[in-house]
């Protein structure tokens, strides 16, 4: 038992059986849940929408608007906003950001339903939305190294990541069934009362995650953090990277379960279901495990993200695509736990939020600039060759990545008086 609260019942894993012991932790995660649900969603329902909105000779543009208004202006809040909220701690970060998109979220529905909705309006409705987002996973991170001991945020975190990949699996189907019954701006009012909730659950919140403020640090100071430890700056260049590879696969996979799997958006379906159902367990393992050296393992998830997207441009079938996106979302799942807990266990603790909100700033940006790519490059490759390309990119990546540390490595051992290694920290590679 700890001060948090009591030990759950049950044969639950050491990593998180100590997360489930403190009580904030324990009763903020229905709320995660439930948001979590609502994003995925929104995935549809925001795409639907801007269909239904859209003039008939402009509904891409307007679709790709609302896609890009949806995530993009996150960055900008993140880089304008981190003289303000960089102080704040977990609970106003998580506070702001869920009061904000549910309330956008409940306006745009009672618009819609008024007739008082426009394209125009519903995409600058949507980057309102956004605006506080990176904020907003930002706090969700802090909360959890606000809540846990280091030993224990490894197996925080990637509790919290399956439940957001669950969403991925079951959001877009129950979003079609509501906007098939009620239309698509009752499944954006679902997500706004997802939202509230999470709002509702934070408020709740005591002790020292619900009072007190930090000196606010700006974002000079958070991008000299970065330089001072390499292999963070090192990392996040890898992220950004690894998230614009990935795009071109958003872009690509529809339109080749269009061209060669019968046009049907049921396979698509099948195709990232399997995908997610294989990140809940990889995010769920991930949690249980003691011993991670960082660079050997991010650079893994790389090279197996790009070797699983292969069958599907090789084979062409849909096994070959529900098996290759099943075991890359079994890979790829460690990837956030694992270098958000490193991120937080050599950042300062009062830069914890602002390089967070750094973090998701830079890689929000990262999968619409790829999804960009992709657009064009299907163009000239088609959607085979443009999976094909992303998958093969994406291992020389990883092989570049190596390349690097190993050099790195090899001098700094050169250089090195003692030949004994430095202890590892958290169990995590720090280098």
């Amino acid at each position: 038992m700890t001060a948090g609260g009591r030990r759950p019942r049950g044969p639950v894993p050491a990593g998180y059986a100590s997360c489930l012991a403190d009580r904030d932790f324990r009763r903020m995660q229905p709320g995660f849940l439930i948001s979590f649900l609502g994003d995925g969603m929104s995935l549809l329902g925001v795409a639907w929408l801007a269909l239904r909105l859209a003039p008939p000779d402009h509904r891409a543009v307007v679709v790709g608007l609302a896609v890009a208004a949806y995530s993009l202006p996150a960055a900008a809040g993140s880089f304008l906003l981190g003289r303000w909220l960089g102080s704040r701690n977990s609970r106003s970060l998580i506070l702001m950001d869920s009061l904000l998109r549910g309330g956008v979220f409940t306006l745009i529905p009672v618009l819609h339903w008024t007739g008082s909705l426009n394209a125009a309006a519903f995409v600058a409705l949507l980057a309102l939305s956004s605006v506080l987002h990176a904020w907003g996973v930002a706090g969700r991170q802090t909360f959890v190294a606000e809540c846990l001991p280091q030993s224990a945020r490894l197996a925080g975190h990637s509790l919290v990541a399956a439940q957001e990949q669950a969403s991925f699996i079951a959001g877009p189907p129950l979003a079609g069934l509501v906007a098939a019954a009620f239309g698509p701006a009752a499944v954006l009012a679902f997500d706004a009362a997802t939202y509230l909730y999470l709002a509702v659950m934070a408020s709740r919140l005591r002790g020292e995650r619900a009072v007190g403020r930090r000196p606010p640090v700006p974002l000079r100071r958070s991008v000299r953090t970065l330089a001072r430890h390499p292999g963070l700056l090192g990392l996040l260049v890898l992220s950004f990277m690894f998230n614009l590879l990935y795009g071109p696969i958003e872009v690509a996979v529809p339109v080749f379960v269009a061209d060669r799997l019968g046009d049907d958006p049921a396979v698509l379906g099948w195709i990232w279901g399997a995908f997610g159902a294989g990140a809940v367990v990889g995010a769920l393992i991930t949690g249980t495990l003691r011993r991670l050296p960082l660079w050997p393992v991010a650079l893994g998830i790389v090279a197996g993200w790009g070797l699983a997207v292969l069958p599907l441009a090789q084979f062409g079938t849909l096994a070959a695509g529900i098996a290759g996106f099943a075991l890359g979302g079994l890979i790829y799942a460690p990837y956030g736990p694992v270098s958000i807990t490193l991120l937080q266990q050599k950042a300062p603790q009062d830069q914890l939020a602002s390089l967070s909100a750094f973090r998701s700033a830079v890689l929000v940006m990262s999968s619409p600039l790829g999804a960009a790519l992709g657009g064009l490059l299907i163009g000239g490759l088609g959607a085979t060759g443009t999976i094909r390309l992303s998958g093969l990119t994406t291992i020389g990546l990883a092989a570049v990545g190596t390349v690097l540390v190993l050099g790195v490595r090899v001098s700094r051992r050169a250089g090195a008086r003692s030949g004994s290694a430095a202890p590892a920290e958290q169990n995590l590679d720090p280098t």
